[in-house]
């Protein structure tokens, strides 16, 4: 009887936190925060000399192809755009005007698929028939696809627009402790001296080098956060502001910091936070002479709250209570249409004044599908409707597909 030596396992779970690296890793099921390497899939197709005929305002396939479903089965963003070339025949000797329609269309699957985006808070509503929703940070520009519609886990379908990220739009509570100096605490002398008085802080600079003083103020380590400052008129030497991961005038430790002024001026220092203690510093320019001051006011730090908009309809009322309460919001697909039909997920329009007989031209698509794994089975459709026209002709017809792990 011969042995075989079997290689060693682990049996239950492998947990490790760090970084992971390998050539090759193989399992039933991974679980990972982010996976980073080989995270792109490209696909592409291509047909040459398609021949569409058409009559007014009906629909032709000009071409079916297939996505294939991910590697793994791992969810990722998913992209497929064309393009080609052709001529158009208008059958006349007539200059005319037409108008070519394109749509990218997605065969409904036996089993509908749904995606959760995130919790929605109401924000406003913007114009009539919408509401502004507000998702917590960048994902769900990531999980929504270009068509398809909202609504909760069961339905509730509501169609979108103006779907946008804006890392700026919203910010927290403030971080600064008696930034309006009405009061004569939190801020620490570094060098030189302080004095509070009238609503203002006056930093005067030591015998030599820069007078500073400083609050230390807790933050999230990779948030960006924004510092404002008046410096005002009053002093003798220009003033500025720094943010550091310490209380010290060491430049290689600052986060962010303003120029210095001599003139009023209200200064704004954005800067990402790198620890979880961050020191704001007031600061003289060096000085010539000891007791040379500046003088500052309101100062203030607060949190840049990252978040995705978009607007949704309200027909059938507001899927997204307006008093602040929240609601998990999924992407659907395909809206609960029937399966083995198709669902529209984006229409391109070209209108044209075309000369007699012979036009060539070019024609493209794009759209992101959706955060999905599975095969998707798509079609391009066409229609014309110009007064004259019955046949176009496209050339290298060019497909490109593209899967690709987000967060």
């Amino acid at each position: 009887m011969s042995f075989v030596r079997r290689n060693p396992t682990i049996s239950g779970n492998f947990i490790v936190d760090g970084t992971l690296e390998a050539k090759h890793i193989k399992a039933n099921t991974i679980t990972a925060n982010k996976f980073s390497g080989s995270v792109e899939e490209e696909y592409w197709a291509y047909t040459d000399d398609v021949d569409v005929s058409w009559s007014y305002g009906t629909y032709y396939t000009v071409f079916d192809f297939y996505f294939p479903k991910t590697e793994l089965d791992l969810f990722k963003g998913r992209h497929v755009s064309w393009n080609a070339e052709g001529y158009h025949n208008t059958a006349s000797g007539s200059r005319s005007d037409a108008t070519f329609t394109f749509r990218l269309e997605v065969e409904v699957p036996e089993a509908q698929t749904t995606t959760v985006i995130g919790s929605a808070v109401h924000q406003s509503n913007p114009a009539t028939g919408y509401q502004l929703v507000a998702f917590e940070g960048n994902l769900a520009s990531n999980r929504i696809g270009s068509g398809g519609s909202i609504g909760t886990v069961g339905g509730n379908y509501r169609t979108y627009k103006n779907l946008y990220y804006d890392p700026y739009a919203l910010q927290g509570s403030e971080k600064i402790t008696n930034g309006n100096f009405n009061a004569s605490t939190n801020w620490t002398t570094g060098a030189g001296g302080q004095s509070i008085g009238f609503g203002t802080m006056s930093v005067s600079a030591p015998a030599s080098g820069q007078g500073f003083v400083y609050q230390a103020i807790t933050t999230i380590v990779g948030e960006e956060y924004e510092l404002t400052t008046d410096i005002q008129s009053g002093g003798t030497t220009a003033g500025m502001v720094i943010a550091s991961t310490e209380a010290s005038l060491d430049t290689s430790k600052w986060l962010g910091s303003s120029n210095a002024y001599s003139a009023a001026i209200t200064v704004d220092v954005k800067f990402t936070a790198t620890s979880t203690t961050t020191y704001i510093i007031l600061a003289t320019a060096s000085a010539t002479a000891q007791y040379q001051y500046r003088l500052f006011d309101n100062v203030s730090v607060k949190q840049y709250l990252r978040r995705t908009y978009m607007w949704v309809s309200t027909t059938g009322g507001n899927i997204v209570p307006t008093d602040g309460s929240e609601v998990v919001l999924y992407y659907h697909p395909y809206s609960g249409a029937s399966a083995g039909t198709y669902a529209i997920i984006d229409t391109m329009t070209d209108t044209r004044r075309l000369k007699a007989y012979t036009n060539k031209m070019r024609f493209s698509q794009e759209a992101y599908i959706g955060w999905t794994n599975e095969n998707i089975k798509l079609r391009i459709r066409s229609t014309n409707q110009g007064a004259f026209g019955k046949t176009l002709t496209l050339n290298d017809l060019k497909i490109f597909m593209q899967s690709r792990i987000v967060e």
